[in-house]
C-alpha cells in the first residue's frame, strides 16, 4: 500500500512539474539587456529597485499547447495604459481601473503570444512585433516581494521616456503562469511505471487470496 501511494505521489509530482515547461521569454535580437533610467516602484507585493538595475527585452513564445494566464500586478504611470491579448478566442483586456489580481486566460498554441501593451497617448507594443518609439516590454528579474514567486514569468511595460529602451518598466505589470496541455514524455513513463506497479500488485495480492487455504 505504501508503495502503491508512493508511485502515485510521484507522478503526481511530475504532472505538477510539467506544467511549468512549455513558455520561455525569448531575448530582443538588438541590445537586450538594458538599465533602468528611473526607479521601478509603486507596485504592491514587488519590491523598488533603483536606476542602473538591469531589464532584458524580449517576447514571450509557446512551444506548445497549454493555457497562459495573465494577471494585473499594478502600473506606475503618468499616462493610462492597457494590456490587450488575442489568443485563439475573442480578445480581453486588463486595465489600470481594474482591481489588482484581476486575470485573464486563453488556451494557446506554439508560438509568440497575441498580446500588446498601449497607452491613451497612441503608442503601444506588440509582443513580437512593432514597438512604438519610447516603448518596450522587459522582463522583470531579480525582483523581491510576496508577488514575485506566484508567477513563471513578471513582464513590465514602459510606455514612454522620450528615447527608445529607456525608463522604468513599472507602467503596467503583469504575472504570467502557463500551464502545459501535453505532459512531458517523463511524465507519461512516470504514470506507466507508477500505474503498472499498482496493477501488479493488485494481481499478486489476488493470486495470495485465491492460494491461501481455506480454514475448516
Amino acid at each position: 500500500m505504501k508503495l502503491k501511494y508512493a508511485l502515485l505521489t510521484a507522478a503526481a509530482l511530475t504532472l505538477a512539474n510539467a506544467a511549468h515547461a512549455g513558455l520561455s521569454f525569448v531575448q530582443a535580437v538588438s541590445n537586450p539587456v538594458v538599465a533602468r533610467t528611473e526607479a521601478f516602484n509603486g507596485i504592491a507585493g514587488i519590491n523598488n529597485m533603483a536606476v542602473g538595475t538591469s531589464v532584458t527585452l524580449g517576447k514571450l513564445v509557446s512551444d506548445q499547447v497549454g493555457k497562459v494566464t495573465f494577471t494585473y500586478l499594478g502600473n506606475e504611470s503618468g499616462f493610462v495604459d492597457s494590456f490587450s491579448m488575442y489568443l485563439g478566442g475573442p480578445g480581453q483586456t486588463l486595465l489600470e481601473s481594474n482591481a489588482v489580481g484581476t486575470s485573464v486566460s486563453a488556451l494557446i498554441g506554439p508560438g509568440d503570444l497575441n498580446f500588446w501593451f498601449e497607452g491613451n497617448t497612441g503608442k503601444f507594443a506588440y509582443n513580437g512585433g512593432s514597438w512604438a518609439t519610447g516603448t518596450s516590454i522587459g522582463l522583470i528579474t531579480g525582483a523581491t516581494g510576496s508577488k514575485v514567486g506566484s508567477y513563471q514569468f513578471i513582464l513590465g511595460y514602459n510606455d514612454s521616456a522620450g528615447a527608445s529602451r529607456l525608463g522604468d518598466w513599472d507602467d503596467f505589470v503583469v504575472g504570467v503562469n502557463f500551464v502545459s496541455a501535453v505532459p512531458e514524455p517523463e511524465t507519461h513513463a512516470m504514470m506507466l511505471l507508477g500505474l503498472g506497479a499498482v496493477g501488479a500488485m493488485a494481481r499478486r495480492r489476488k493470486a495470495a487470496q485465491t492460494n491461501t487455504p481455506k480454514q475448516v
